[in-house]
């Protein structure tokens, strides 16, 4: 049954970046996910193993119930279904995230699955980006929009370094999928994705200051720049005009970035950040009702007051703490894009922070 549930994992890591519905429905991928979580759940108990919940940290399961019950008292209260979609992801990506934690802890073959599932996640959303270059001014791949694919590019080669304890080997599957993952980011022209991949290549150069990781690093960058010579000229220009074009407007987004990121919503109903407004039945907040919060952190406090937005910090927190200073930067990259972007519902988001605390937060916890 294992072999079964990790060729489930891969199949639905691949398919993770084809989106086949508008954003904010359920992917393919997620009913695959969602079989994972259940061939799971059933095996820990087949088994007589922990639950894969049991596995996750605590602060973590108390910002899943505390988002939990918020959304079920808001539906009551407000007599609204909004808040029923909300709650579905949450849980959703805290049980797929908890069964990652459940593999991983099964032993290296499983980790190797995982990896492999992440690799061909990352190589399928680069064969998107080529198709989709020249079609459209910023790519999108597979998905619905640039910043969901400079987002699960950024993740995943994040996880990628996490899983190889920043020492990435010199693999053509690896290295495929990280070329893959950059093309992806640029590719979008997201800053933000760009900003946190800085972040990441400086956590994995920290990293490796030993001669051999760096000869390493310079194969990866030789072979990212062979990379650009066999795509189009016209693609490589194309990209490069994106990611000028959006460093000229880059100032003047910043200084509406308020009412951009409809930041302008938490000032005019501060009420709201102590114990949370929810995230749905936005007519409330007429003429601030437009669309969500694109913000990880400020959709938290606005959403889920101080007690969600505490909890997510102490969960980031609780999975750095004992990690060595270049996996601050690794897990500083998606924050940071996560600033001027809604992130959350993104199940490679809560997967990575999974991977994290399995190679550095978990062995402390069971010491």
């Amino acid at each position: 049954m294992m072999r079964m549930i990790l060729c489930t994992l891969v199949f639905a890591s691949l398919l993770s970046p084809v989106y086949f519905y508008p954003s904010g429905n359920p992917q393919p991928t997620d009913y695959i996910f969602l079989a994972l979580v259940f061939m799971v759940y059933f095996h820990s108990m087949a088994t007589s193993r922990e639950l894969p919940l049991a596995k996750i940290p605590l602060c973590w399961g108390l910002l899943a119930y505390w988002v939990f019950i918020h959304c079920l008292v808001s539906s009551l209260a407000l007599q609204s279904s909004d808040f029923y979609r909300t709650m579905a992801f949450w849980m959703y990506n805290t049980a797929v995230a908890s069964c990652f934690l459940y593999l991983l802890g099964m032993g290296p073959k499983s980790k190797i699955y995982v990896e492999w599932g992440i690799c061909l996640g990352l190589i399928t959303s680069g064969v998107g980006v080529i198709v989709s270059l020249g079609v459209e001014g910023r790519a999108v791949g597979f998905f619905n929009n640039p910043n969901q694919l400079a987002f699960f590019s950024l993740l995943g080669i994040s996880s990628l370094l996490v899983l190889a304890r920043m020492s990435l080997l010199v693999r053509p599957l690896v290295i495929l999928a990280v070329l893959s993952g950059v093309l992806g980011i640029f590719a979008a022209a997201s800053l933000a994705a760009i900003a946190g991949f800085f972040l990441v290549v400086m956590g994995y150069l920290f990293a490796n200051l030993q001669p051999k990781q760096l000869f390493r690093f310079s194969v990866i960058l030789s072979l990212l720049f062979m990379t650009t010579l066999l795509v189009d000229d016209e693609a490589v220009v194309v990209i490069s005009e994106n990611i000028y074009n959006r460093s000229v407007v880059a100032e003047g987004k910043f200084d509406s970035i308020a009412e951009e990121r409809n930041y302008d919503r938490i000032l005019a109903f501060p009420e709201y950040a102590l114990l949370g407004a929810g995230e749905g039945h936005l007519e409330r907040f007429y003429p601030y009702n437009k669309n969500e919060i694109h913000s990880s952190l400020g959709n938290l406090l606005f959403a889920y007051g101080i007690p969600g937005i505490a909890l997510f910090l102490a969960l980031l927190f609780s999975i750095v703490r004992s990690s060595p200073l270049p996996i601050w930067f690794v897990v500083s990259g998606p924050i940071v894009y996560s600033l001027t972007h809604m992130g959350l519902r993104t199940t490679l988001f809560w997967i990575f922070l999974a991977i994290v605390w399995s190679e550095y937060g978990a062995k402390e916890r069971y010491a």
